[in-house]
């Protein structure tokens, strides 16, 4: 750039100016555009499409339970009730402890020799469940059939109550009245953890290889001390740089969510029972709720890499960043406790909750979604100065320390 060149005699002129350079210098790398959309667009969906088959795998094992028994001879009519609930028996090999523990077998059904015996003389019969209950596969025919054998149990113990001339509401003194105030879409919240995770990522690393090359990577190719010499102002270079970086990140949230949204919509999912909702209403809030974040990363990741004095030293430097990023949703996930009304002022945190209410269908009160703004948008301008304090340094041209 030229002092007398008219286009840059103001500073937005000149902010324009390096916004263009920026964003053709990062698209002039084909290969690496091209991994970055398809991954955006690709990776998150067949990541869901992996999880829902994963689940209605499950239900499928479930609502098809196949159950090994040994000593069926001992217990004829705990044989005929699992046969009129449909489940496929068959005979337990001697060594079915072993193949429990080797996966090939889910779960057994043990029953005593002396159950015949202990029930003459009204003593509770002894059935045993054998299984491996870490192994994710199995659990779902473990449930289901502890579930058989606890209803076999109900029923067999209120018809000894009627033998006895007693009724059986003498044993449940209690009538429990289940109400489920969970609406379609917040029951299907679980499964969309997804994409609220995926989603807030995406505005993490969607722009930090353009972040990391045009700080670290344009000092490594001396590059970057031409664009010192020009007339711009330190604050003008970062501000430049870091819309140019904001401009790619939005980018990649929006192809992200859109991947999404066309994967829920029209997507060949498999049926698990949970009608999704993804429209275009919830695309809209999720972008809302995401601008934070989409502002907030690129100066972060600028201001790092320009303290790298190497391309490889800032990757290093924001591989903690994105350690920390990617395990707070986890943590709030795990913890199982309501949020505290201080979360959202937490970046991070705060955009992960109302990602989550989002997906319930629940309301987002401003007053929440502006705490969630405040901080992100202060470290933002924070990230913005310490960056162009970087570059008014001598030293930022150093390639070494």
């Amino acid at each position: 750039m030229r002092n007398d060149t008219p286009a840059t005699d103001s500073a937005l002129a000149r902010i324009a100016a390096i916004v263009r350079k920026e964003v053709v210098d990062s698209f002039r790398d084909r290969r690496t555009i091209l991994v970055m959309l398809v991954t955006s667009i690709a990776a998150g969906p067949i990541l869901l499409m992996l999880v829902l088959n994963l689940v209605a795998s499950q239900a499928d094992k479930a609502r098809e339970l196949k159950l090994a028994v040994a000593g069926r001879d001992h217990a004829p009519a705990l044989i005929a009730f699992l046969e009129r609930q449909q489940v496929t028996l068959s005979p337990a090999p001697a060594d079915y402890e072993e193949q429990v523990k080797s996966g090939d077998l889910d779960v057994v059904l043990a029953i005593d020799v002396g159950f015949a015996a202990d029930v003459a003389e009204g003593k509770p019969g002894i059935v045993r469940l054998v299984y491996d209950r870490s192994r994710d596969r199995a659990r779902a025919s473990i449930d289901q059939a502890e579930s058989l054998l606890r209803s076999f149990n109900r029923e067999w113990g209120h018809a000894r109550l009627l033998l006895r001339g007693l009724s059986p509401e003498v044993a449940n003194p209690l009538t429990i009245e289940l109400r489920d105030l969970s609406t379609p879409q917040s029951a299907g919240s679980l499964v969309l953890f997804l994409v609220a995770y995926y989603g807030l990522f995406a505005s993490v690393i969607g722009g930090m290889a353009a972040a990391l090359d045009t700080t670290a990577g344009e000092r490594e190719r001396g590059s970057l001390e031409p664009l010192l010499m020009t007339p711009a102002a330190p604050i003008e270079l970062a501000t430049g740089k870091w819309f140019a970086v904001v401009v790619l990140n939005a980018l990649v949230v929006l192809l992200t969510l859109s991947g999404f949204y066309l994967t829920l919509r029209f997507g060949p999912l498999p049926s698990v029972g949970i009608p999704f909702l993804f429209g275009i209403a919830e695309f809209a809030r999720f972008l809302v709720i995401l601008l934070p974040m989409i502002v907030l990363t690129p100066a972060i990741l600028l201001w790092v890499g320009g303290r790298g004095r190497t391309y490889k030293e800032a990757q290093s430097n924001v591989s903690v960043m994105l350690f920390v990023v990617s395990i707070l949703p986890f943590v709030q996930l795990f913890l199982q406790r309501k949020e505290p009304a201080w979360l959202a002022w937490v970046p991070v945190s705060g955009q992960y909750a109302l990602l989550n209410r989002a997906l319930r269908g629940e309301a987002m009160p401003l007053s929440e979604l502006a705490q969630s703004y405040a901080v992100p948008l202060a470290l933002t301008a924070l990230a913005l100065v310490a960056l162009a304090r970087l570059l008014a340094r001598e030293s930022t041209l150093a390639s070494r320390t």
